[in-house]
């Protein structure tokens, strides 16, 4: 498949952008993508903001592209809508999130407050359907998109074909992410296109390495809870020893996420130490 400048045909009638973004690790870029059929598009995603909407629209004109039917976020994080106020002004498009991610935006975001509403169960592009599912995980209205034509499915920044991706409160939710990662194992899906990094073409197996990756780590923090109770700096140490500083706080995320995730199933319980005042995580009684 060709290249149009800094477009990149993955599909029929797919095309993805990669933006740099340098503060998203461990790439330093994020997707947009343009579903097309004939003479009408769905853009997913709007991190690109200034040249690089310039090029979209010219990508859209080169493509014969007339009429953008809907701007879609899979959620409200900046790397994924920092573009989208400026995209539906320029393009005359609505723009959606799933309602929880809306009041999410509007809180973080105030300035750009009012720029999504809730998106219906299907967009469409041409003749192109493309089906919206509630999948929390990530966020908690993060949306995965179904196109059923080629088989793809978009999961926004719960898959990556290399490497892992966070979940971390307040947004994310451990057990919530699992379900994410199950329906793609349980789907007849030939590609996943994820919010970050290259087309993952497996999308079952890399469903499966991710999931077992998040287990790795929990019991992990049962070994290491097993010498006795740690406070959550401790763990986030052991755990990620040779973190890049720019990522240590997506890692203690999920590491909180992992301890809540644990909680709720009665494998560990908070406990306060009179002596110094630190909220510490023990395993409960097997």
């Amino acid at each position: 498949m060709s290249n149009a400048g800094p477009w990149e045909a993955v599909l029929p009638g797919v095309w993805r952008m990669t933006v740099a973004y340098p503060n998203v690790l461990p790439d330093g870029t994020v997707n947009l993508y343009a579903i097309q059929d004939g003479e009408e598009a769905v853009i997913v995603d709007g991190g690109a903001t200034g040249d690089h909407l310039d090029a979209l629209e010219r990508h859209l004109r080169e493509c014969g592209v007339r009429r953008v039917t809907a701007l879609v976020a899979t959620h409200y994080h900046v790397d994924h809508t920092a573009g989208m106020p400026e995209l539906k002004a320029r393009l005359q498009a609505p723009a959606f999130m799933h309602p929880l991610d809306v009041a999410a935006f509007d809180r973080a975001f105030p300035h750009a407050a009012g720029t999504f509403e809730a998106c219906p169960a299907r967009l469409r592009a041409g003749q192109r359907d493309l089906w919206v599912i509630h999948q929390p995980g990530h966020t908690h209205g993060h949306l995965h998109l179904w196109l059923p034509d080629v088989r793809a499915i978009w999961v926004g920044d719960h898959m990556v074909e290399e490497g892992s991706v966070w979940i971390g409160p307040p947004d994310g939710h451990m057990a919530d992410y699992y379900q994410a990662l199950e329906a793609v194992i349980n789907s007849d899906a030939m590609a996943a296109l994820p919010g970050h990094g290259p087309v993952i073409r497996q999308p079952q197996r890399a469903a499966h390495r991710l999931r077992a990756r998040r287990e790795m780590r929990e019991k992990q923090m049962l070994e290491l809870l097993a010498e006795g109770p740690k406070a959550l700096a401790e763990l986030t140490k052991a755990l990620y020893p040779d973190v890049d500083p720019r990522a240590l706080p997506f890692a203690r995320h999920t590491v909180i996420a992992h301890l809540e995730h644990l909680e709720e199933r009665g494998r560990v319980r908070r406990i306060m130490s009179s002596g110094d005042w630190t909220m510490r995580y023990a395993r409960t009684e097997e």
